[in-house]
């Protein structure tokens, strides 16, 4: 069969065995299958989009003000560890597009599921990594669905998405998505807690490969950027290069050129540190004169964070007790932000995770289950908590 510029070629990497399928302009299956990504069997000359498992990544919005895309990805990668439970030197920091109100939406996942799923795919024509869940259609209003491989994909948010075990799915989907919602089904197997007299079908409804595919496209996402990029933009870029050592070549041929090149130059470094101090202004409008703007910087920064202590403390002596009180549940991190304290715990199972929810309810703290997943060793979840009761 003759090569079509239009096939996509659609791997979603899940497990030991992924699965792939090449698809035509319409949407519909040309070749499909599954195989240990050491071993491809997929067609080798198509560029490939990959979706990954989005329980492994975390969508947020952050607000931070007009930067140059270089300093931005610097400085998001750090306003986005204050939403971490671990360093931001472990994660993978991606941006999206901004939302309304200005903040700047990302995906983070950490940089040993990238390495996962990119290890296998060196030499490979791979052009896009997205979570999955985010490539399913959204409006707001809406909850929308699918199943994949014995996992329940969920959107209910322009960068709200996660991955849930089927029989845990509608109870931690209570709370986050108003029982107004529409909820559309995209294919697969539904489970059984969920009302199929209230499931919607969109009408023309594709496949779920060709719906993903589609999605992948219109997410704004792509986590091959930084370290991560594709083949093609490393190509790009030794190309630009190699232009670039050629013009430094003629330029110094042209020696009287390199005079106004350094007057550019230094009106470039002069715009560039006004630029420094305005943004500085406006994010520690309380500083004075900018001296260091990179020590002052850290300085302010360490004062905003100790300015939340007393609040993490008042949280921590209310829910330390209750944990030590447990003796099958252990404390993994913890992370405080605005008032709420999030608990990354260990427990044996689910229920267990619900009982500490409901012993802290008790002591009028607003506490909610946000996450939670079974493994061998037992349950592992998260705990928002907040001092309003609830």
């Amino acid at each position: 069969m003759a090569r079509s510029s239009s096939d996509n070629l659609l791997i979603h990497a899940l497990g030991d065995q992924w699965r792939w399928a090449l698809l035509d302009g319409r949407g519909r299956t040309i070749k499909s299958g599954r195989c240990h990504p050491d071993e491809p069997d997929w067609p080798s000359d198509r560029s490939q989009v990959v979706l990954v498992d989005a329980g492994t990544c975390t969508g947020l919005k952050i607000e931070l003000p007009d930067l140059s895309a270089r300093r931005l990805d610097q400085a998001l990668r750090w306003a986005a560890e204050e939403h971490l439970a671990g360093s931001a030197e472990d994660e993978h920091v991606v941006a999206g597009p901004r939302d309304e109100a200005g903040r700047v939406a990302c995906v983070v996942i950490g940089r040993a599921a990238m390495d996962r799923v990119c290890t296998p795919l060196a030499g490979q024509p791979a052009e896009r990594i997205v979570p999955d869940a985010l490539c399913l259609p959204w409006q707001d209003g809406e909850l929308a669905l699918a199943e994949r491989d014995g996992r329940i994909l969920a959107r209910w948010g322009e960068f709200d998405f996660g991955t849930f075990e089927p029989e845990l799915a509608g109870d931690l989907l209570t709370g986050l998505v108003s029982d107004e919602a529409r909820v559309l089904w995209y294919g697969g197997d539904q489970p059984d807690w969920l009302d199929g007299d209230s499931v919607e079908e969109p009408a023309g409804q594709r496949s779920l490969d060709q719906t993903l595919a589609d999605g992948a496209a219109a997410s704004g996402i792509n986590l091959l950027t930084g370290p991560y990029s594709p083949r093609s933009a490393v190509a790009a870029r030794t190309y630009w290069r190699w232009v670039a050592g050629l013009a430094a070549g003629f330029a110094a041929i042209a020696i009287g050129l390199v005079a106004v090149e350094n007057r550019q130059l230094d009106r470039e470094a002069e715009r560039l540190q006004q630029e420094i101090e305005q943004r500085f202004a406006q994010l520690f409008p309380d500083v004075g004169r900018v001296v260091r703007p990179r020590e002052q910087a850290e300085r302010e920064l360490a004062r905003l964070r100790f300015g939340q202590a007393a609040g993490l403390l008042d949280l921590m002596s209310q829910t330390a007790p209750v944990i030590e009180g447990q003796d099958r549940i252990l404390l993994d991190a913890l992370n405080y932000r605005d008032g709420e304290l999030e608990l990354t715990l260990r427990a044996p199972d689910v229920a267990a995770l619900d009982q500490l929810e409901q012993r802290l309810r008790a002591l009028d703290l607003a506490a909610e289950v946000r996450s939670a997943s079974l493994d061998e060793d037992g349950a592992s979840g998260r705990i928002r908590v907040t001092g309003g009761g609830g």
